[in-house]
């Protein structure tokens, strides 16, 4: 499902003008460009002072607005003091390769804090070239973090954050805000964010770097990059993200319109997907992404599938990436709409000449490594946790559901929930029952000795090789005579709803039921029968198969 992050920006241009020097003051003469450090205190100091010195602070960050700066020159802001105001730094810092401008703290005690209530952005840094920015938490925030962006339509760049932290902001905590490739050689270190809508965004830029983050709880994901040249993401951790609502979607790492870029060595692990939002997988190839790899990587217990290589329907497809000694555990778990794979491709041609390779996958039961790929993608040496080979489904494979009739795992009597051992998957309140020693109290089973059972919003579903063209399901079904009619059960193929709710239609014994028509390209198919009635009403269903 298509999705847009809207990462734009007003940006207010402060014009620059040099502070005048009040009597007594330190201020450096005219044409003095020795490297100083300039000292900053909400709590202690005044812009009425020369900034020169401990004893002598600034106050403001707009202070920092109003002055000039030169190469290794330090903006130090005192630990353990907090600003509450927004503030625009445009033009300030234009440092060398060997004499960068430093934006830090200094002292003893917590990270000097900024943050600000109103307004979009709580720092913005424009138009800055060797530039340094460390030891700093920002947050809370009406809006994004700090943003680093290009107001003078100039390439900028061989900037460095690091050591900073983002916290309780609706958008992103750090952003390089650019549509035109003039952002380069970046480099983001040792950062954290929470509760944000992401760690990390940038919007084009060329030679990014990202290492050693951690993003956690945050409302979207981890990191968005979008139109990077050449760029790596390395030994970062995701976890726990996905928090808020997005109809169209969240991720862990969401990529788009990359070329050259590596994730390796990074987790990402208990992404969330809201309601019935889709996606909620690790990592989202979004669209016209080429050469990306991702590597040595450790995808875990997220509700979406790990990888999502996705069709925008508009052309823009992705190349030649690569997916390769990674491992998969435990992934496609949300309730409502899962997507039964590790891997997932929404259409066939969506990473032409990719490859999957060398992956390890310890798979759920009724949960696939991967849906079948264009021939131009190489599929070779992924196996499951215990060793085993795996291959993708082919042709040759019947259009048949595997324990058809519900007789896995045998129980003998009564009823279990969500079993394993079995190759359907349950959700909610979904197993087997029998009719022995039962509370269900099903009526006899039309094939073996057990039936499913749908009890309220749960659901059952089970991946099936499909060739092209188009097909119907058919079951048995019955209600629950002690609750009486009226669960349903609606069909979801690969996500989407086909035709109306169908409805047993007697309490007593079986009857059959049969689908909508559906059309599919080749490939392997997430069937999936969900309840329609959300109360404790339950349908009884067996016997399935499908016909064309």
């Amino acid at each position: 499902m298509p999705k847009t992050i809207l990462l734009t920006l007003l940006f207010t241009a402060l014009s620059c003008a040099r502070c005048e020097s009040s009597p007594g003051t330190e201020t450096p003469p005219p044409g003095d460009t020795t490297p100083k450090n300039y000292y900053l205190s909400s709590s202690a100091g005044s812009d009425s002072n020369s900034g020169l010195s401990p004893d002598s602070p600034w106050k403001s960050l707009d202070r920092v607005a109003r002055g000039s700066f030169n190469p290794g020159d330090s903006i130090l802001l005192r630990a353990g003091d907090a600003w509450t105001e927004s503030a625009v730094w445009t033009s300030k810092f234009s440092g060398t390769e060997e004499l960068p401008v430093v934006v830090s703290s200094y002292g003893t005690g917590s990270r000097p804090s900024l943050s600000a209530y109103s307004g979009s952005v709580v720092l913005t840094v424009n138009n800055s070239d060797y530039l340094v920015f460390e030891n700093i938490e920002v947050g809370p925030g009406a809006g994004y973090g700090v943003v680093f962006g290009i107001t003078d339509k100039k390439p900028h760049g061989n900037i460095t954050v690091r050591n900073v932290k983002v916290r309780d902001m609706p958008l992103a905590g750090i952003f390089f805000n650019d549509q035109e490739y003039l952002n380069h050689d970046i480099t983001v270190s040792h950062c954290t964010g929470d509760h944000v809508e992401m760690l990390f965004a940038v919007s084009s830029g060329e030679r990014v770097r990202i290492a050693d983050c951690e993003a956690t709880e945050c409302i979207y994901g981890g990191f968005s990059i979008i139109s990077v040249r050449d760029g790596v993401l390395e030994r970062c951790k995701v976890f726990r993200c996905g928090t808020g609502n997005y109809p169209n979607g969240a991720c862990g790492i969401f990529l788009g319109i990359n070329d050259g870029f590596v994730i390796r060595s990074t987790e990402v692990a208990y992404q969330k997907r809201q309601g019935d939002n889709p996606d909620g997988e690790a990592i989202d190839f979004e669209r016209d992404n080429k050469n990306v790899t991702v590597t040595d990587c450790y995808l875990h217990d997220n509700d979406g599938c790990a990888v999502m290589f996705f069709d925008n329907m508009r052309g823009l497809m992705n190349e030649g990436c690569v997916i390769e000694n990674c491992r998969f555990a435990n992934n496609s778990l949300n309730v409502l709409s899962p997507r039964g794979f590790e891997i997932h491709f929404t259409e066939l041609a969506c990473n032409n000449d990719g490859a999957i390779r060398n992956n390890t996958f310890d798979l759920n039961p009724g949960v696939r490594f991967l849906t079948t790929v264009d021939p131009s993608v190489t599929v070779s040496g992924n196996k499951a946790a215990d060793g085993t080979p795996l291959e993708l489904a082919s042709a040759s494979e019947a259009a048949t559901f595997e324990d058809a009739g519900f007789e896995a795992p045998a129980l003998g009597s009564g009823y279990d929930y969500r079993p394993a051992g079995t190759a359907w998957t349950f959700r909610g309140n979904a197993g087997i029952t029998t009719s022995v020693e039962s509370a269900f109290t099903p009526p006899a089973a039309p094939e073996g000795a057990q039936t499913a059972f749908v009890q309220g919003a749960a659901s059952l579903s089970q991946c099936v090789y499909l060739a092209a063209g188009s097909y119907k399901v058919a079951f048995s079904a019955a209600y629950r005579d002690s609750s009486g009619a009226g669960q349903g059960v609606d069909l979801y193929v690969n996500g989407v709803k086909t035709g109306e709710t169908l409805y047993p239609a007697s309490g007593t014994s079986f009857s059959g039921c049969e689908s909508a028509s559906f059309t599919v390209e080749a490939g392997v198919c997430l069937i999936e029968l969900r309840g329609s009635f959300s109360g404790d009403k339950t349908a009884f269903l067996d016997s399935f198969r499908i016909i064309q």
